[in-house]
């Protein structure tokens, strides 16, 4: 299963994990490596909803 993670601030989504980020709001430790905020896991229905319609 692939997990697919989103910056909430820059919208990015290349992000580096740490075992030193690891908090209850942030369990895998994932930041963005352009703003250095933490990113939110998106769903995978989210993305598929989203790829559909950017296809219209």
């Amino acid at each position: 299963m692939k997990i697919t993670f989103k910056c909430p601030h820059c919208n990015g989504s290349q992000f580096r994990t740490s075992h030193f980020d690891v908090t209850r709001a942030n369990p895998h430790g994932a930041k963005c490596i352009f703003c250095k905020s933490v990113v939110v896991q998106v769903k995978a229905a989210r993305i598929a909803i989203q790829s559909q319609l950017r296809a219209f």
